[in-house]
C-alpha cells in the first residue's frame, strides 16, 4: 500500500525554513548609524544657532570687537591705518599719532609693528564701540582710543602696547613671557603719566607682581584704585631702569621677547646688583 511519509502527515505543512538572522544585524547597525546621524544633525545646529546669535551680537549689541570692522559702524577712513569718527580732526590726530611713535621709538629704537589706529572723539562713537577706557590695544594690530584718551599720555601708553607685543604669540595667553604688570608698567614708565601714585619705597609697590595674568589686574583692579595699580606698576619698572639704566631695561625686554628668557629671574639678578 501507499506510505504516508513522516513530512506528509497530517497537521504536517512540511518543512519551515530557514530563520534570516541579517535582518536583526541590519537592524542592530541601524541603531548607531541613526544615532551619529541625529548627533550630527544637532551638531550642524547648535553650529548655526551660534553664528546667527554672535553675528546679531555683533551687529545690534555693542561690544569691543566691533572696531575691527569700524566702517560698519560709523567711522571713516582717514588713511590705511587710521579711522576716525571726525574727518575734521585728522591733522591734529595724525601730530598725536607721530608724538607717540616718536616717544615709542626713543626707548625702542627703530618700529618693529605698524598697528592701526581707531579712534573716536565723541562719546558717542565709543559707545558704539562699547568703549568705556581710555584706551586699548589688541596684541600688536590695533589700538582703539576714546574720547578721554585723545592725548599725548595716553595714546603713547597704548602704542607702548603694541610695540611690546611684538613679541607675544598665543602661548602667552596661558603662560605670559611678560606679566602683566610689567606690560603695564612700562607703558605707564614710558608714557611720564603723573596722574599715577608714586611709590618712593618700591617694596611699597611689590603687591602689584601678584599680577601675572591679565586676570591677575582685573582681580586686583577690586582691590586697588587704577592710580596705586599703574602707580605701583610703573614704579617697579623705573626701579629695573634705575639699577640697569635704559639700556639694561630694553636688553631685558628682548631677551625675555627673543630668547623666552624668564623675566622674574632677570629682575632678580638686576636688584642684587
Amino acid at each position: 500500500m501507499f506510505g504516508i511519509k513522516p513530512q506528509e502527515q497530517a497537521g504536517d505543512k512540511g518543512p519551515k525554513p530557514p530563520i534570516d538572522v541579517s535582518i536583526g544585524r541590519k537592524t542592530a547597525h541601524m541603531q548607531p548609524m541613526l544615532l551619529v546621524r541625529l548627533i550630527r544633525f544637532i551638531g550642524h545646529v547648535l553650529v548655526v544657532t551660534f553664528i546667527v546669535t554672535a553675528t546679531y551680537a555683533f551687529f545690534v549689541i555693542p561690544n569691543g570687537y566691533r572696531a575691527f570692522a569700524p566702517q560698519t559702524f560709523g567711522l571713516t577712513r582717514a588713511s590705511e591705518r587710521l579711522f576716525v569718527d571726525d574727518i575734521g580732526s585728522v591733522a591734529s590726530l595724525r601730530q598725536l599719532i607721530e608724538v607717540a611713535d616718536a616717544e615709542t621709538e626713543a626707548f625702542f629704537g627703530p618700529l618693529a609693528t605698524d598697528p592701526t589706529w581707531v579712534i573716536c572723539t565723541t562719546q558717542t562713537c565709543a559707545d558704539v564701540l562699547d568703549l568705556r577706557a581710555s584706551g586699548l590695544t589688541y596684541a600688536d594690530l590695533l589700538l582703539v582710543i576714546g574720547p578721554r584718551g585723545v592725548n599725548p599720555r595716553t595714546m603713547t601708553h597704548e602704542r607702548v602696547h603694541a610695540e611690546l607685543h611684538q613679541y607675544l604669540d598665543v602661548t602667552d595667553a596661558l603662560s605670559p613671557r611678560f606679566p602683566a604688570w610689567f606690560d603695564e608698567g612700562l607703558a605707564t614708565h614710558l608714557s611720564g603719566d603723573t596722574r599715577v601714585t608714586r611709590f618712593s619705597d618700591p617694596r611699597d609697590a611689590d603687591w602689584i607682581l601678584a599680577a601675572e595674568r591679565y586676570f591677575d589686574w582685573i582681580r586686583i583692579r577690586r582691590e586697588r584704585t587704577t592710580r596705586d595699580r599703574y602707580g605701583a606698576a610703573g614704579t617697579l619698572v623705573a626701579e629695573i631702569e634705575d639699577k640697569a639704566g635704559r639700556d639694561g631695561l630694553l636688553e631685558l625686554i628682548r631677551d625675555v621677547g627673543e630668547n623666552r628668557a624668564d623675566l622674574m629671574d632677570l629682575r632678580t639678578e638686576i636688584l642684587a646688583q
